[in-house]
């Protein structure tokens, strides 16, 4: 009797440590479209079903994510394109690399555009560990993600963030947002608090391609060509790079220096050309992407007095947005794109 509970309890054991391994196999080979209610979401579904124009495809984080961003403002612009955002909120390069065979195999894009954003693309590569900083569940979880390389459990604790968030909390409401202040007890999302406190100096290292960050920044380099490798040889490629809203203005920098931030040389954040993106350059100058930079734009319109990122979340406003779409449009036209 007593070998026969053994043995259930070994066999339940493996059961129950298969799971884990079945789901994120499963993940990693999108067994199913794991994000395709969020493709229909960002997308019109006349758009999604039109095979008669050439595609433009983007694919990004939550920056990009959404019809109200600078992907909508891009629509009507250019009418001989079929504009589908396959960006994904709360991701990074490996999220994104594991949809990219299913979006390209069924979008066949002519023109595509991948977004990153310099506020947490390196710590989706790589989360802070901080024992005395974080709970328990958070360390285990960016152990879990960054060092066992357990992809899926990003996506759990994003579908998982999407059940318990509140009503007016998430990216997408745009009226709610507007109308907060700045307070590190509400700052959104609740990680970027916990990541400050975790690793200071990580928005530092990461602009200034530093230490870790900038090891994190030329593992982002590898991941970035392995998804332009999925474009066929004569689709355009390009390269959007947003920067964090402490690089634009300091009146952020200083929420920041709030929530935990830490840096050390205030002025260097600002540098048009910055470390961060002239190690990008380099790494990708022998791929045929063109690198947009939009900060010295959103750094000159702030200039004038005008809020183009939201003081409590670090997303780009209706304003920011828009400036960033015409940026967009503005580069495409003159490769010539609006007239194809």
């Amino acid at each position: 009797m007593v070998k026969k509970i053994l043995r259930f309890s070994l066999y339940l054991l493996v059961s129950l440590g298969c799971l884990p391994l079945a789901f994120e196999v499963a993940y990693r080979y999108q067994c199913l479209d794991f994000y395709g209610p969020e493709l229909r979401a960002f997308n019109y579904e006349a758009e999604l079903r039109d095979h008669s124009r050439k595609t433009l495809l983007i694919m990004g984080d939550s920056f990009s994510a959404g019809l109200d961003t600078w992907v909508g403002y891009l629509r009507p612009k250019l009418p001989a394109y079929r504009i589908i955002s396959a960006a994904i909120p709360a991701t990074g390069i490996f999220e994104t690399l594991v949809t990219a065979p299913r979006r390209f195999q069924e979008f066949q894009p002519t023109v595509f555009i991948y977004q990153i954003f310099v506020g947490n693309d390196l710590q989706d590569l790589r989360r802070p560990l901080n024992w005395r900083t974080m709970g328990l569940a958070r360390y285990v979880y960016c152990y879990s993600c960054s060092y066992l390389g357990l992809h899926s459990l990003t996506f759990a604790n994003y579908r998982l963030a999407q059940l318990l968030r509140t009503p007016g909390a998430a990216p997408g409401s745009t009226d709610s947002l507007e109308n907060q202040r700045f307070s590190p007890a509400t700052y959104y999302p609740l990680s970027a608090r916990i990541y400050y406190q975790a690793e200071p100096d990580n928005l530092d290292n990461t602009v200034r391609a530093r230490g870790d960050r900038g090891r994190d920044l030329e593992t982002l380099i590898v991941e970035v060509k392995k998804l332009f490798a999925y474009c066929a040889p004569d689709c355009r490629k390009y390269l959007v790079v947003v920067p964090d809203a402490a690089q634009v203005n300091d009146f952020y920098l200083h929420n920041m220096e709030q929530l935990g931030a830490r840096f050390a040389r205030v002025e260097d954040l600002h540098q048009a050309d910055y470390p961060f993106l002239v190690r990008l350059r380099r790494g990708l100058a022998g791929e045929p992407v063109a690198i947009l930079n939009p900060l010295p734009l959103l750094q000159a319109d702030e200039a004038r007095g005008r809020r183009l990122y939201y003081p409590n979340d670090p997303h780009l406003n209706r304003t920011g947005q828009a400036l960033l779409g015409q940026y967009v449009w503005e580069r495409l036209q003159a490769d010539g794109l609006a007239s194809r």
